[in-house]
């Protein structure tokens, strides 16, 4: 039931919230290419093919354009409405602002993959990227590729990789040079979030069998259900199941489930990571959020499932790397493939060419690997890059930032990170949307 203090102005409160939650799109749904594999193949095969032929789903302009509509009646009505606390009018703006410009992709890439107003499509593709999913920052990239090329330098490579690296440095020219290195924490943080989750989770690890070093899946599910069983008290259960190859955790069915498809046991130190993975961060989180913990804002207002996703694989990922005691980049190859492509002016082709031999190299990553990375970077058109994967690298660093900055108040970090639901503690700011939007005269 509703509060009745919620009711005030033209409409209640949380059906106004509802409304604007329901604006929300899947544009991914509409950019995603139809025949990715079929088109993989044949590119995979074919040196000489610049531009994959893709092909997308059917657009309904009808819809969209009501859709479009009711954003603008929507944004009018945030703007109007005098009982809206400043937390919540901003929160809604930002998401009506964001999935005004999730419509604008759509329709933009559509004309441009039809060649209506070619140029003018082309503008507003970008433009949208930029405003809903955040613009590449070119120092960042630099100093990523240029560690990316180092490290290859300190390896014996052999005569075969000597001539593919060659052949991709050649591709990649003269590199820029950034004015400050990429963010990494101080390895005094990881050791002091190391210590932190060490007493938050001392007792759920308790349950790993002192001195066996190997576990096999369904061994790993008895565990975890023992810890949720005799530590958590919570109707969740884990279970194996056959088709899949990494661990996941659904919420909707309170289920972890472990992946039957796996061929190695877990090492000790794997399991550690999957307890907290999945239970510590997945689960924890999911069960605070749903038995009310959290402040109004978070209770009223469901954040973006992107960045709700992000800050939880951001954290999740966070807390493995404190297990293992060093901090990774993650997700690089997904922010160098829209830097070759942004920065660099690369097309389809040589963003492939360059960033299959790097990764190879760097990492020994897989032709077919390295194809779904540039693939994902030129979604909608197969010819303009956009931003959207450029979250999953700035999800992780985020959260790790806010550790460094909070990570002598442990109460804090520990209450936040863990203990206040599914809330977005990054605090998107989203100063690019914002600005977009006063300049496009959708707010002032």
């Amino acid at each position: 039931m509703h509060d009745a203090n919620a009711s005030v102005g033209s409409k209640d409160l949380f059906d106004l919230v509802e409304e604007v939650v329901s604006r929300r799109i899947n544009y991914v749904e509409y950019i995603r290419p139809t025949n990715e594999a079929e088109v993989r193949d044949l590119f995979l095969a074919d040196n000489q093919m610049v531009y994959p032929p893709y092909r997308y789903k059917v657009l309904d302009e009808r819809k969209l354009g009501r859709r479009r509509a009711k954003i603008l009646a929507n944004l009018e009505e945030v703007r109007k409405r005098v009982d809206l606390p400043d937390e919540l009018r901003e929160s809604l703006t930002k998401d009506l602002g964001q999935s005004w410009y999730h419509t604008e992709l759509i329709s933009a890439s559509y004309d441009f993959n039809n060649g209506v107003e070619k140029a003018r499509a082309k503008r507003r593709f970008q433009r949208a990227s930029d405003a809903a999913l955040g613009r590449m920052h070119e120092d960042t990239f630099w100093s990523l590729l240029r560690e990316r090329v180092a490290s290859i330098d300190k390896k014996k490579l052999s005569e075969n990789e000597q001539i593919i690296y060659r052949e991709m440095l050649s591709m990649i020219g003269v590199m820029g040079r950034n004015r400050k290195k990429h963010y990494k924490p101080k390895p005094e943080t990881i050791r002091k979030f190391k210590k932190m989750l060490d007493g938050l989770f001392g007792s759920v690890m308790r349950h790993i069998p002192e001195g066996q070093q190997e576990f096999t899946v369904p061994e790993a599910a008895n565990i975890i259900n023992e810890i949720i069983d005799e530590e958590l008290r919570i109707p969740y259960r884990a279970e194996v199941d056959d088709n899949i190859l990494t661990a996941v955790t659904k919420a909707t069915d309170q289920r972890i489930y472990l992946p039957g498809a796996r061929e190695k046991n877990y090492s000790r130190i794997e399991l550690e990571k999957i307890i907290v993975h999945e239970l510590g961060v997945h689960v924890l989180r999911a069960v605070t959020k749903d038995s009310g913990a959290g402040n109004l804002p978070v209770l009223l207002y469901p954040k973006s499932g992107m960045y709700s996703r992000l800050t939880d694989e951001g954290l999740a990922k966070a807390c493995e790397q404190a297990i293992d005691g060093k901090f990774d980049d993650l997700c690089v190859a997904r922010y160098l493939a829209i830097g070759l492509a942004q920065v660099c002016k690369k097309n389809f082709r040589q963003t492939f060419e360059i960033l299959w031999r790097l990764e190879y190299l760097a990492c020994g990553r897989s032709r077919e690997n390295s194809f779904g990375i540039v693939q994902r970077a030129f979604r909608g058109t197969g010819v303009l890059p956009i931003n959207a994967d450029l979250a999953y690298y700035r999800g992780y660093v985020s959260v790790w930032k806010f550790i460094e900055l909070h990570i002598d108040d442990g109460e804090l970090l520990m209450r936040t990170l863990f203990l206040s639901g599914k809330n977005d503690f990054l605090e998107q700011k989203r100063e690019t949307l914002l600005q977009t939007m006063r300049e496009d005269g959708l707010i002032n």
